[in-house]
């Protein structure tokens, strides 16, 4: 696991939660990072990839389990992207924001989280996932209602970021927010017409970012309460913006940046 801190708090909300991993890459780093309750492979299924999982699990003592390909669909279902290869695992665990917060703080590391307001595409939802893993972010902040919840799809395309980077579960967003700022973090909220050029932004401070839904962008009472709002200037297109997962990447990579002193 991770030192940015283990999410199994013993939270669970099941949000069409098929407790699955799927794919050799994710199920390879769900070995490495958790003990899944066995392993089933399509019969035939060859590659270096494939002798690591079964030797790892033989090492971790994981049932592994071959099957036709008719009964790997019948007891796998059938799952895209799955490769032929699936980890049974417990449903994802989620933590919750105090736990969150607790595990931000770091000696000599200013706290980086992220916000997901109300994001609906899985595919979204892993992808920001695996940038804030690749990136050193701390943990995210999703809403338990009306948005992606930590399934198996998302683990696929989040490549075995689900298996370390911890996800608090919260009933409201404005009132984490309102946690979040009386615990001294500044909210830099995400908008196509944000006041500030997210280049020019301080990154320097415990923070976190709030990126808004797809199609409707932040809510107004979650815009009110963030501390600055930040714009990506796009000067090769007239009109228009960058998804979710791209947009939250830019932000993300901005304040890595600045933090590591690779900017001034």
């Amino acid at each position: 696991m991770s030192d940015r801190g283990n999410n199994k708090s013993g939270h669970n909300l099941n949000l069409d939660e098929e407790g699955l991993v799927v794919g050799r890459h994710a199920v390879l780093e769900a070995l490495r990072y958790g003990k899944p309750l066995q392993i089933m492979l399509a019969d035939g299924l060859k590659g270096a990839r494939v002798d690591e999982i079964t030797l790892l699990a033989r090492e971790r003592k994981v049932k592994v389990k071959r099957l036709s390909k008719p009964d790997f669909i019948t007891e796998a279902g059938d799952i895209s992207g799955n490769q032929g290869i699936v980890a049974k695992v417990a449903p994802f665990d989620y933590c919750t924001l105090e736990e969150l917060i607790s595990i931000s703080r770091k000696p000599k590391e200013e706290s980086f989280l992220i916000m997901l307001d109300h994001i609906e595409d899985p595919q979204n939802l892993g992808a920001v996932m695996r940038t804030a893993d690749a990136a050193s972010v701390h943990g995210i902040i999703i809403p338990n209602h009306r948005a992606a919840g930590v399934t198996a799809s998302v683990r696929k395309v989040a490549a075995g970021a689900a298996e370390r980077i911890p996800v608090a579960l919260v009933g409201n967003l404005n009132q984490a927010a309102e946690v979040l700022k009386k615990e001294g973090f500044w909210l830099y909220g995400a908008e196509s017409d944000g006041d500030e050029q997210y280049y020019r932004a301080d990154y320097k401070r415990p923070l976190v970012l709030v990126i808004g839904s797809e199609d409707k962008g932040l809510s107004r009472l979650l815009r009110e309460n963030c501390d600055v709002t930040l714009n990506i200037p796009m000067p090769g297109t007239v009109d228009g913006s960058l998804n979710v997962a791209a947009a939250t990447a830019v932000l993300v990579y901005a304040a890595l940046a600045q933090r590591e002193g690779w900017v001034s």
